[in-house]
């Protein structure tokens, strides 16, 4: 196994300290990092290495069940600390990393306002060379102009093949499983087109509000901060041709066409298949311009509700409908393909992501007795096991293992956005209304129209 560098910038945040290092022990604990790693984290705070790992006692380790002392105490031995300004030059780090390791892989857990100027700054260190490779949390980018600014400007430091985009869904058991599920089941392949596939559902349910978070949420609304990535991402799985090998390049240019093949929007579709909401003061709960840091006369939207299609050949006619929201009665995540049937009852494969993984399909079966009516039966496949690895360790280690396959490419992003800037446009010029629903509901009744005006309904967890 390869000796290896992890650099983390912005380890004493939230993401850090609930995700990263938590990912890490397990991965260290399962045996997947080499016992020459070093884990090198970063921030502006300056502390000691006892003073860093008491923060970690803190902050990382209650996220952790079952943690072994032993396992723990050895774990932070590989632990350095030092503090950095990326405002300024690194050569603190270089002077810590020294000649460095075979495999080195930096992971940005900041502000996207500073990914380029975090990039230059380590090129400067020849933290750039081929045995690097960096990780960018999202959001990359407001708008498809923003996103390809950052990116042109990373792109002068670090080669593509280097950049892994991360969205925490992709490394998700259940998103995993939708490949293998249409790949390797020809009952499901052969029925997964246009002719036999009614309407596809994808639901991003929370309830929670916006916390903490009001300034981020403002500036990005639900539209930013969970369809253009986290849903477009399941869309395209869904829906993308599956190629003859299941390998990183093969999948990511597929993933890309199909975004690609979404249906552009004018004024009157806009108008008709795009909602945004956002929730009110319901009893105890408070509504989202009473949150902390939030305008009280403010429009972002904290639900939105979206019908589309894809001009793919395969799914021509076919509606997505796809809908997510804030402070909402249930929090589930979930893919709902409704079959075509002539007959009352319709055949309806779930593939679960929240709180359960697990994929079930319904279907019709006799009653039990002297009779000739039918019933519904769940047959149910859970994907939940104690073996399964959380999403930041799988994608963690499919960076040290040079594999992008669940990784964002530039082109998916591009992609994405370009459809999404026009739905963004017309709600910051006030064209659509903004509607409002009770925290704590299912969200506003306008949602339930834009599937009822075509004889559909959205399944409820």
């Amino acid at each position: 196994m390869k000796t290896l560098d992890f650099i983390l910038f912005g380890a004493t945040g939230d993401l850090a300290m609930r995700k990263i290092f938590p990912s890490l022990f397990a991965a260290f604990r399962d045996g997947f990092l080499p016992h020459s790693l070093r884990i090198i984290a970063t921030s502006r705070s300056e502390f000691s290495k006892a003073e860093f790992e008491s923060e970690l006692q803190r902050r990382s380790k209650i996220h952790i069940e079952h943690c072994d002392e032993k396992i723990w105490g050895d774990f932070t031995h590989h632990i350095h600390y030092v503090s950095t300004d990326l405002n300024k030059n690194l050569e603190n780090l270089k002077e810590m990393l020294g000649n460095g390791s075979e495999n080195i892989v930096i992971y940005l857990s900041i502000s996207p306002e500073f990914f380029i100027k975090a990039c230059k700054n380590l090129a400067a260190i020849s933290l750039n060379d081929e045995r690097v490779k960096i990780v960018l949390e999202k959001p990359l980018g407001r708008d498809l102009k923003s996103c390809n600014d950052i990116n042109d400007e990373i792109a002068k430091y670090y080669k593509e093949e280097q950049i892994y985009r991360i969205d925490h869904y992709l490394g998700k058991e259940s998103i995993q499983n939708i490949l293998f599920l249409r790949a390797y089941n020809p009952f499901l392949s052969s029925l997964w087109n246009k002719e036999h596939i009614e309407c596809v559902e994808i639901t991003v349910f929370e309830t929670l509000g916006v916390e903490n978070r009001g300034e981020f949420y403002e500036r990005m609304g639900a539209l930013r901060d969970m369809l253009q990535n986290h849903m477009l991402q399941i869309l395209s799985l869904v829906s993308m041709k599956i190629p003859q090998t299941l390998n990183a390049d093969s999948i990511r240019v597929a993933k890309c066409e199909i975004l690609k093949s979404l249906k552009t929007w004018d004024k009157e579709n806009l108008k008709n298949n795009a909602i945004r909401a956002q929730y009110a003061k319901s009893g105890e709960l408070r509504g989202y311009v009473e949150e902390e840091n939030v305008a009280k006369d403010s429009k972002t939207e904290t639900f939105c509700a979206i019908k589309t299609e894809l001009l793919d050949e395969n799914w021509r006619g076919v509606p997505f409908y796809l809908r997510t929201g804030k402070r909402m009665a249930k929090s589930f995540v979930q893919v709902v393909i409704t079959f075509k049937n002539n007959a009352t009852h319709t055949n309806k494969l779930i593939i679960s992501l929240q709180p359960q993984s697990n994929i079930s399909l319904n279907l019709a079966v006799k009653k039990i007795g002297k009779n000739t009516e039918y019933e519904e039966k769940m047959l149910n496949l859970n994907l939940d096991s104690k073996d399964s690895m959380q999403p930041y360790e799988r994608l963690i280690l499919d960076v040290i293992d040079n594999n992008p396959t669940s990784f964002n490419h530039k082109a998916e992003l591009e992609a994405a956005w370009k459809w999404i800037d026009p739905i963004l446009e017309s709600w910051q010029n006030d064209e659509s209304p903004l509607y409002y629903y009770p925290a704590g509901s299912h969200g506003p009744m306008e949602s339930f129209s834009l599937l009822q005006k075509d004889g559909h309904s959205w399944h409820n967890a």
